[in-house]
């Protein structure tokens, strides 16, 4: 299994309209996966509805492939 980021601070509104901050975004066993600092995952009603703002760590050529993995 491995972790890979490539998102940080993410600010976005889940599905259960809370907003979350400094999250971060890890594609893991081929599926992307959002983290809280805590180590929660956003899953569910925690599922992220919009993001608001987002720093990306990889270029957009790989971003690509990575938004059209699964959202764990």
């Amino acid at each position: 299994m491995s972790n890979n980021i490539f998102a940080t601070d993410i600010k976005a509104v889940l599905e259960d309209s809370t907003e979350v901050t400094d999250a971060i975004g890890y594609v893991i066993d081929n599926k992307r996966v959002y983290k809280l600092p805590d180590g929660t995952v956003l899953t569910g009603s925690k599922k992220i509805k919009t993001m608001q703002f987002v720093r990306f760590a990889v270029p957009p050529e790989v971003l690509i492939y990575i938004m059209d993995k699964e959202y764990k």
